[in-house]
């Protein structure tokens, strides 16, 4: 799936697998597993080419996925890139995202993950980029909810993004690059903080990688050390 005219590739699908995560962003991208092994809900913001829908849709089985998407041409393709049809587990909703997270703040609305990855022919969404939308995600994850963010600018930009999310979301916040290409995703959230859950998510990576085959080591060796740079780690 491309946006512009310049080529960017902004999803990608395996004919023999459409669950599959083929791009490395995504992948990473998973690595909220790491925090809550069993979401019972996931808000994602951008469907493109739906490839974590599909990926959560089939393989994490408790949780319900909703995917809101601005664009009504990209849900008209959903066929196309194999999205189930909406079930008591998927829905794909028509709306922005911002908008959408600033209902749910307001309506007192909680679900345990937010992962954004919300593109068009101009880059990165502006308004997720906004304070007032990452302070409204915050107040929709509650004291345990997990947000992901997948940004892809020049680095001085990215950088402006990051210090803002950790402004409202507090430290640490860890970035992961891709090795290659410039995305960056971002984690943030209470979660990453808790000195008690630090062993949990050892065993929570553990358990993805046997169960799914998504591995998280550079994620587990940024917690480790920023746990230990903030006197956070468990006795």
């Amino acid at each position: 799936m491309c946006f512009a005219l310049d080529g960017c590739t902004q999803s990608e699908m395996r004919l023999d697998d459409p669950a599959a995560l083929t791009c490395e962003y995504t992948r990473k991208m998973m690595g909220f597993l790491v925090f809550t092994a069993r979401p019972k809900q996931v808000l994602m913001i951008g469907l493109g080419g739906g490839s974590l829908a599909k990926y959560c849709h089939r393989h994490l089985l408790t949780t319900r996925v909703t995917a809101v998407e601005i664009d009504a041409e990209v849900i008209a393709l959903r066929t196309h890139f194999h999205v189930p049809p909406d079930d008591a587990r998927l829905r794909v909703v028509n709306e922005d995202g911002a908008h959408y997270v600033a209902q749910m703040a307001g309506k007192g609305q909680r679900t345990d993950v937010i992962l954004v990855d919300a593109y068009d022919r101009f880059g990165i969404a502006k308004a997720v980029l906004e304070r007032a939308f990452m302070e409204n995600a915050k107040q929709a994850l509650g004291a345990h909810g997990v947000f992901v963010i997948n940004l892809v600018a020049e680095v001085d930009e990215c950088e402006r993004h990051i210090e803002m999310i950790r402004s409202v979301f507090g430290d640490p916040v860890i970035v992961i690059a891709m090795k290659r290409d410039g995305n960056r995703v971002i984690f943030a959230g209470n979660p990453l903080r808790n000195p008690r859950h630090f062993m949990l998510t050892r065993r929570n990576a553990e358990r993805a990688g046997g169960k799914l085959g998504l591995f998280f080591p550079t994620l587990l060796r940024h917690l480790g050390t920023r746990h230990e740079r903030l006197g956070l780690r468990s006795p």
